[in-house]
């Protein structure tokens, strides 16, 4: 599963607000092809600033963790390369895997453990105060304790372990564990 969301989004006018959701549909199109993914086949629940995908079985994790996220990271950097600077495009991605139920039964989206999970994730304060402390940075990303562990970890993915330190964090009386990316 993956999750994004653009900082700043409520503040900025209803034509900016237009702007940043064409600009990271845009982005994230191009981090997908050239990573390889083919987007059309992501379950996608949508909001005003971002969305929360399910990737298909198929698509190999390592790549969307460690090929896709720099692959955003450099479409973004792109678009805010031509932007003004009250327009820059910056976001948070959160990812993880796990089980979860979908389909016509449930009616607002996958349920499950791991949709909660990334979300919560992505709603983590030291996530949001990551974007604030490196203001060079255009993307945010956490990935699960799981996701760390199984694929980071393996040395088959291209984002050295070095580069995370874990962050707990409690969202509504649960504690949540996840890695922030930081290659600086």
């Amino acid at each position: 599963m993956l999750a994004i969301d653009i900082m700043g989004y409520s503040v900025r006018s209803p034509l900016m607000q237009f702007q940043a959701q064409t600009d990271l549909l845009a982005a994230m199109e191009v981090a997908a092809d050239e990573a390889g993914l083919d987007r059309g086949r992501w379950m996608q629940q949508v909001s005003g600033d971002g969305e929360l995908d399910v990737l298909p079985g198929d698509d190999d994790i390592v790549t969307v963790v460690g090929r896709y996220a720099p692959a955003l990271e450099r479409a973004l950097a792109e678009t805010n390369r031509k932007a003004a600077p009250d327009r820059r495009l910056r976001v948070r991605l959160a990812l993880h895997h796990g089980a979860l139920i979908m389909g016509p039964q449930t009616f607002f989206g996958p349920a499950g453990d791991a949709p909660v999970v990334v979300s919560r994730l992505l709603d983590a304060r030291p996530l949001r105060r990551y974007l604030t402390v490196h203001p060079e940075r255009d993307v945010a990303l956490i990935v699960s304790k799981q996701i760390f562990r199984e694929v980071v970890c393996s040395g088959f993915c291209a984002l050295p372990p070095a580069h995370f330190h874990l962050i707990r964090t409690t969202i509504k009386g649960v504690v949540y564990q996840g890695y922030i990316y930081d290659p600086g």
